[in-house]
């Protein structure tokens, strides 16, 4: 009976996480840091706040940063992501761009990230 209620207790927590993640995941390539600049695009409800981590298995990020700001929305620095939170009561587009800076398979580098933010 224990198992059986801790298994639909994990159930419950990972089900509503993914249903909330996949309100904003967003689109686009991987960073390489080879000097690219990229385009992903966000798909999120007005209101709502989408966080998106930026390592992968190979890369080990120096810095991000936000390099040109959110016209509506904000757009933050979470640790190797970043968040971005949608005005509440608005649709329509929004973006912004984030720097990445780091070592990529033993190569140092960076990337630009623009990103397109359609909200609504």
């Amino acid at each position: 009976m224990r198992l059986a209620v801790g298994l639909l207790m994990t159930w419950l927590v990972v089900g509503a996480q993914s249903a909330k993640a996949g309100d904003c995941v967003p689109g686009g390539p991987p960073a390489k840091l080879d000097s690219d600049t990229l385009n992903w695009s966000i798909i999120i409800p007005s209101g709502k706040t989408c966080l998106r981590g930026l390592r992968s298995g190979t890369m080990i990020l120096e810095s991000v940063a936000i390099s040109a700001p959110a016209k509506f929305g904000e757009a933050m620095v979470q640790g190797y992501g970043f968040s971005y939170v949608a005005p509440r009561d608005y649709k329509g587009e929004d973006s912004f761009s984030v720097t990445v800076v780091g070592t990529n398979r033993g190569i140092h580098g960076n990337s630009i990230i623009s990103v397109h933010v359609s909200v609504q």
